[in-house]
């Protein structure tokens, strides 16, 4: 039994003649008996009387006709309305902390005043894990900051920011003009978990001068490393944007390394497969836009 059937059957019903509902489907007669015994026999019971060549509709086909017209509007309500069903879907949203933080909130602002029927479902998490969500379609979207890994993902630039090498006022090292990547790995650092996109930039370009991290503290935590560093701790490696306000209130000092510039670029992602409505693609958009 096909869709195509149960027109055939509400055509003919509502003209009382196999002739009429032919000619109102524009197909010819044999086509529509045709399927009115298909559908007959694939259920099993008659729908019609015939009598002296003409066609009556019996109390099952009534019964029958009734449950038809519901199941027709429903689906001519699906197919006039599933792009409009696939505008309203809800977008989930990876995104790694530091681009949630100072990012996100504005573009979703953004979207909001176009799209203000979607809803977005966001998931604040480091960027291995949000890598991880995308490969599994737990998210549709990810924003990760630094290197992505899998092959699978399509990976777009939309911005980046500087790292900053963070320490008290009253650390030693505050107060030298410049120091080199080796006198920084001896010191007591502060870092972010591996995993994370900060983490990983800075591991990375330590591997460039052969070297590697040894931190007397790791965390989850961007502001425990920031207050760890107030009480003059360590050093830690964080985004400059996220100690703005601290380094201009002399809360905190940026130390200068000799050639070891430390940048994160920021990443939209999504599965090569994924399909893509139009709040979708706009999303996207708006993510690329400057601000």
């Amino acid at each position: 039994m096909k869709i195509r059937h149960l027109r055939i059957f509400k055509a003919v019903c509502e003209e009382e003649s196999i002739t009429k509902a032919a000619e109102k489907l524009y197909i010819s007669q044999p086509a529509v008996s045709n399927a009115i015994r298909e559908l007959e026999n694939f259920l099993g019971i008659h729908l019609f009387d015939r009598i002296s060549r003409n066609i009556y509709l019996n109390e099952t086909g009534k019964l029958f006709l009734a449950k038809v017209n519901k199941v027709l509007d429903l689906y001519d309500d699906l197919d006039q309305n599933v792009k409009e069903l696939g505008e309203q879907a809800k977008i989930k949203i990876g995104s790694s902390i530091t681009i949630a933080n100072f990012v996100l909130p504005q573009k979703i602002i953004a979207f909001e005043e176009i799209y203000p029927n979607i809803p977005l479902e966001v998931t604040v998490e480091n960027a291995w894990k949000i890598e991880e969500k995308l490969s599994n379609n737990e998210v549709d979207l990810g924003l990760i900051e630094g290197v992505i890994y899998n092959e699978d993902l399509i990976k777009i630039p939309f911005s980046s920011y500087k790292m900053a090498v963070i320490s008290s006022p009253e650390h030693p090292l505050a107060s030298e003009e410049a120091i080199s990547v080796h006198q920084l790995i001896q010191e007591k650092l502060l870092l972010r978990e591996k995993g994370s996109a900060i983490r990983d930039v800075f591991d990375s370009a330590l591997l460039l001068h052969n070297l590697k991290a040894n931190p007397e503290w790791t965390s989850i935590n961007s502001q425990s490393l920031i207050y760890a560093v107030k009480q003059n701790l360590g050093l830690s490696i964080l985004p400059q944007i996220l100690v703005k306000e601290e380094l201009a209130k002399g809360e905190l000092c940026e130390i200068q390394v000799e050639n070891f510039e430390l940048v994160n670029t920021n990443h939209i992602v999504f599965h090569k497969d994924k399909f893509q409505t139009e709040s979708f693609k706009a999303l996207v958009e708006i993510i690329q836009t400057a601000h």
